[in-house]
């Protein structure tokens, strides 16, 4: 087993996210830190944990990876069966490792697992994780348009996916969003398992978090970025060899969930026009309901038509502010 730590001026919490993944009751760990080039005591404090337990193997830059190059530094390293990401700011409880492990012991067809996911800082919430089984078609659509996904990207990964070549793309401006492509990569490679306990914690709303360095972007940026991933996304559909009807079916569900992504940095940001959705894929340019939609699961195609409901809605809104 792999832990994965990305790290980056982390001198005020990287000690108590050395201490969770010190003490996770599965013990048989590696534990990997990137540092990507920081200015404080990071590098340091994770020396003297390194000194204090042979498990821990410590990688300090010089030059700047950015978050999604410290990310792919720290998968291109994973040498054992199973791996994580486990992001430098956040917490896992003991059994973290202990419970995923054992679910994918029991459904070797899987290809990941992650756990119910709590909030503390910002906000103190509960984010229930969701099961994606099925085709790969079902499990791509739903990812896409299901309106509570969970946190698939705080999953135990096999290596054998990871050997596949998942890995954070570094085309977007920033590294916006990069792990949208490599989630739906993951949601493709196979089914994605849930344990229902709040095993992780996530820093929400962190002053100085990576998301903070997104929201400083322009919605030129934001958009271009969104542009980038969906190229990617088209990538990936194709590399599935999927049948006309099942291409469409991706195709449409990509186009909800990127436009609605573009609809809303577009309020939040009050952008002056409106992003028409050939500007950000010129695939999605007059888009309308496919009939495969029909042949979904029921669930995933009650998202499907909401998703599709809601980007109206977006959007008329949108045009309606800008009259």
């Amino acid at each position: 087993m792999t832990v994965c730590i990305p790290a980056w001026q982390a001198e005020s919490f990287i000690d108590r996210t050395l201490q969770c993944a010190r003490a996770q009751v599965h013990h048989s760990l590696r534990i990997v830190v990137s540092i990507d080039r920081s200015d404080d005591g990071t590098a340091e404090i994770c020396g003297t944990h390194a000194a204090a337990d042979d498990r821990i193997e410590v990688h300090v830059h010089r030059e700047r990876l950015g978050w999604a190059g410290n990310v792919n530094f720290l998968l291109d390293r994973v040498d054992t069966e199973l791996g994580f990401l486990y992001f430098h700011d956040d917490v896992i409880e003991p059994t973290y490792t202990e419970q995923l492990v054992a679910a994918l012991r029991d459904r070797p067809d899987a290809a990941s697992a992650h756990c119910d996911m709590a909030t503390f800082g910002g906000s103190e919430k509960i984010l229930p994780g969701r099961q994606y089984d099925g085709s790969a078609v079902e499990r791509l659509v739903a990812f896409l348009t299901a309106p509570n996904r969970g946190s698939p990207l705080r999953s135990l990964i096999r290596r054998s996916v990871l050997a596949g070549g998942l890995r954070m793309p570094t085309g977007s401006r920033a590294g916006v969003w990069a792990n949208e492509p490599f989630l739906l990569r993951l949601i493709a490679a196979g089914p994605a398992l849930h344990v229902p306990e709040t095993l992780y914690r996530r820093w929400d709303q962190r002053s100085g978090g990576l998301t903070d360095g997104w929201l400083a972007l322009g919605i030129d940026e934001i958009v271009e970025g969104h542009r980038v991933n969906a190229e990617d996304g088209v990538a990936l559909i194709d590399s599935l060899d999927p049948s006309p009807h099942e291409r469409e079916l991706l195709l449409f569900a990509l186009y909800l969930f990127t436009m609605g992504r573009v609809r809303i940095a577009e309020a939040t940001y009050d952008a002056p026009t409106i992003t028409e959705p050939e500007r950000v894929l010129p695939a999605f340019e007059h888009m309308t309901v496919p009939s495969g939609v029909d042949v979904l699961p029921a669930e995933i195609r009650a998202w499907t038509e909401a998703a599709y409901d809601r980007l109206l809605h977006q959007t008329e809104r949108r045009r309606a502010r800008r009259r």
